[in-house]
């Protein structure tokens, strides 16, 4: 067995019609990059991917995080994940299962360092099965105390989904 990746590129999700964050053009350094923009914080906000499980996926997974805030802080950003994935003849309306959470602290008091970190999905793959459709959902949990970055922009630059393939 080995690790399987599947990329998810800013570019590639969308802002559903609840709470979304924004997709926005970022000056990353010496060039524009797509990301998404966190900048309710009051508000959870979320993003969403559709995809499919991988056709080799045989188990687990994790999400990595890579983000930024557009302020000096080391305050910390609670992250939630949510998936949901269908099969062959399941109802399309079915709700998302049980969110993993975690809090990252911003690692660097300067502002727009990359920060990387790795959420582990528990609750998220239950129900997997490979080739099945599936949604995943990342939102800033900014409502919750653990999350205690105010008044800043958080902006998720890339997310990586790792799994275990057959």
């Amino acid at each position: 067995m080995a690790t399987g990746y599947v990329y998810l590129h800013p570019n590639a999700g969308i802002a559903p019609s609840d709470n979304p964050a924004l997709w926005a053009r970022a000056d990353i350094g010496n060039y524009d990059w797509g990301v998404i923009q966190y900048t309710d914080n009051a508000t959870d906000e979320n993003y969403d991917w559709s995809l499919a499980v991988p056709g080799d996926w045989a188990s687990g997974g994790t999400l990595t995080l890579y983000w930024r805030v557009n302020s000096a802080t080391t305050n910390a950003c609670r992250w939630s994940v949510q998936c949901i994935s269908l099969g062959d003849t399941e109802a399309s309306n079915a709700a998302f299962n049980t969110e993993d959470v975690a809090n990252y602290a911003n690692g660097a008091a300067t502002a727009n360092i990359v920060n990387i970190d790795t959420l582990t999905l528990t609750n998220g793959i239950t129900g997997w099965a490979a080739s099945e459709m599936l949604e995943i959902r990342i939102r800033r949990d900014s409502a919750n105390a653990g999350d205690t970055l105010t008044a800043v922009t958080v902006e998720l630059l890339l997310a990586v989904l790792s799994y275990t393939t057959t």
